[in-house]
């Protein structure tokens, strides 16, 4: 395998004790190999240029060009021949036979080996090869395919496979996620024992009917999400809406700008010409919110990862009992990105393309993940720490996979197979498999729209009218909805208003807290993003915002109680991040309710003055006054400046 360090031997001779063409060849192209360990690793692809590969390797630009048609070839070529030394140390190893987990532990031993053998260049296969674009993620994906493969070798005995085709793809995919995380951190030591670890997670599947890959249901399923409405752009001239609401709608138009262009370009071929173009807007006003387009596309990122998180928490929140939380999570994850193809391209796929600039994000985004399985596990099994991370990296991988293949639509028809994944390491084989059985296909009478539907009608009504003088009756037959469905949905008018609350307040506090881990490495920070969510949580709510500062005596209590209850489930989303905050609130949830009730107070002058939209313009002042009680003065201005210093509101 290729070395990272600048060849050391002399340059190949030259005049008339030259090679000839075809002896050089081969000497060359290994030059050059290592010339783009040595500078992708330490320069990143992006920056690495033609001139100084050749330069490193001691040959001509025209030589480099003989051999490839440029840089991106020649990187793909070195990261095959690294790959193909990989793949080929797991096939070699021999295999003891009668023992799951002693196999697996061979394949990956050896894998584990021939990566510490020459980490550099394993980081050029492992690594850095997707930032090339679509074909560097294409030679991850088939580095992972034949590590699955010969997992699938050390779980076939006699001739019969005993783990499940998502399960091996899943360990296959969560061992390339380790061993990139050790790569990247340059912490190689902890990696044998690695190896050996995951080894003993995988035996865990082990079964006699596994589990075979669900097959393509829908062809050329995958497509595109329905037109955002933000890519419309505003009316010209005097129109008279308030400058909060036309600087959020233009920010918007360009985030579903990244979507749509990223989906159809990715990151690497996206210019902040092809957003702009996109979403209908002047240079000008682009940089009046984002830098540039890497800070364009992390805002982006940051949106549907906590669009993501959220749709997880808000599903797991209310069920009763850990598997019940685990499946209600599973299942709302795959729902959503079947229902967004875009955001979940940008989160799985051009991610991880777009290299050292969303590498950040991602380890944020895979540690908050990692954190909810941490915390099941601890509290249910015995697991090795590795292994909350190789299963949020092997699901990772396997959802990836199917959005590459246009299978995102059908993503849903993963979760049995899914849900019985998460299941057996942290509640046993046994919990799994009834948990996977009790998964039926989704009602087609579901009455979810009509619930929907109702809930906001009424929310206007209450607005508008009064919760004392809205029936539901009247609001149902103005809906179009049935009285029968509406008897089924809510008992009477205050069941109907205190379900508006609580979704809301539930949505509220899974986006608050989604934000907040995903920054969780630096608390004050956080807060402040989660405030900053909040907010916009808010201002896009206006209706039932203005329900939760109503005074209406029949309405008070119920939202007095969802407001203890919500605080305290903050506290229990954010679980690890506690401590840091006590240093500075000894009473926490006191604390926080005490801000609440500050923002309440704000909340409810904007409603008064039907500006609600405009809250976002107060994050400034609010941060201040929320993270001042639990950080101390000096962190809220800290956090002040670094939001200031980005020149834009973050929503």
């Amino acid at each position: 395998m290729a070395s990272a360090r600048r060849p050391s031997s002399p340059r190949l001779p030259r005049g008339r004790h030259a090679l000839d063409a075809d002896a050089a060849a081969p000497r060359y192209r290994a030059l050059l190999h290592t010339a783009a360990v040595e500078l992708v690793g330490e320069h990143g692809y992006n920056a690495t240029t033609v001139d100084a590969l050749a330069a490193a390797a001691g040959v001509s630009t025209a030589t480099l060009y003989e051999l490839f048609s440029g840089k991106q070839e020649l990187v793909l070529d070195a990261g095959d021949a690294i790959a193909q030394e990989i793949g080929g140390a797991a096939r070699a190893r021999q295999l003891p036979e009668g023992d799951l987990r002693r196999a697996l532990a061979g394949v990956l031993s050896a894998v584990v080996d021939a990566v510490l053998q020459a980490p550099d260049a394993a980081r050029l296969a492992i690594v850095d090869l997707v930032t090339v674009g679509p074909p560097g993620v294409e030679r991850r994906r088939q580095l992972a395919a034949e590590l699955e493969e010969s997992l699938r070798r050390a779980a076939t005995p006699d001739g019969r496979t005993v783990v499940s085709d998502p399960a091996l793809s899943v360990l296959a995919g969560g061992t390339m996620a380790v061993l990139d995380r050790h790569l990247r951190s340059g912490k190689l030591r902890p990696l044998r024992a690695a190896a050996l670890d995951l080894a003993g997670w995988g035996a865990l599947y082990e079964t006699d009917a596994p589990r075979r890959a669900p097959a393509p249901s829908h062809p050329s399923a995958g497509g595109a999400s329905a037109p955002s409405p933000f890519l419309l752009p505003l009316p010209r001239g005097r129109h008279g809406l308030p400058p909060a609401f036309v600087r959020r709608h233009q920010r918007m138009r360009i985030l579903e700008a990244v979507l749509a262009v990223s989906a159809q370009h990715g990151f690497e071929a996206t210019s902040v010409r092809d957003l702009i173009a996109a979403a209908g807007m002047s240079h000008q006003t682009f940089y009046q919110h984002f830098e540039s387009k890497e800070d364009a596309w992390s805002a982006a990122f940051d949106q549907a990862f906590v669009e993501l998180f959220a749709a997880a928490w808000y599903a797991a929140a209310p069920q009763h009992g850990a598997e019940a939380k685990v499946t209600a999570a599973v299942s709302a994850c795959l729902n959503h990105l079947a229902a967004e193809p875009q955001r979940a391209r940008l989160l799985l796929i051009d991610a991880p393309s777009a290299g050292r600039a969303a590498s950040g994000a991602i380890d944020d985004a895979m540690e908050a993940f990692t954190r909810l399985v941490t915390r099941a596990a601890r509290e249910h099994s015995k697991q090795s720490a590795i292994v909350p991370f190789a299963l949020v990296g092997g699901i990772v991988s396997l959802i990836a996979g199917w959005v590459i293949d246009d299978r995102a639509a059908e993503l849903p028809d993963l979760t049995p197979a899914l849900v019985e994944i998460v299941f057996v390491p942290l509640f046993g084989s046994a919990a799994a498999r009834a948990a996977a059985a009790g998964l039926g296909a989704p009602d087609p009478e579901s009455t979810a729209d009509e619930r929907r539907v109702l809930m906001n009608a009424f929310a206007k009504a209450v607005v508008q009218d009064g919760f004392a003088t809205t029936r539901l009756s009247d609001v149902a037959q103005s809906a179009q909805i049935g009285l029968d469905v509406a008897s089924v949905l809510f008992a009477d008018e205050l069941d109907c208003a205190t379900q508006i609350l609580d979704a809301w307040a539930g949505q509220l506090v899974v986006i608050a807290a989604g934000a907040f881990l995903a920054a969780a490495n630096d608390p004050p920070l956080a807060a402040h993003r989660a405030l900053e969510a909040a907010i916009a949580h808010l201002a896009r709510t206006p209706t039932v915002s203005s329900m939760v500062v109503t005074d209406d005596p029949a309405l008070v209590p119920a939202i007095a109680a969802l407001r203890d209850r919500y605080i305290s489930l903050f506290f229990q989303l954010i679980a690890g991040q506690v401590a840091a905050i006590e240093q500075r609130a000894p009473q926490p949830l006191a604390a926080l309710g005490v801000v609440l009730d500050g923002i309440i107070a704000v909340l409810r002058r904007f409603a008064r003055q039907d500006r609600i939209a405009e809250l976002p313009a107060e994050l400034g002042a609010l941060s201040l006054q929320t993270l001042t009680p639990f950080f101390g003065a000096d962190e809220a201005r800290r956090v002040a400046g670094v939001a200031a210093a980005s020149g834009r509101p973050r929503r």
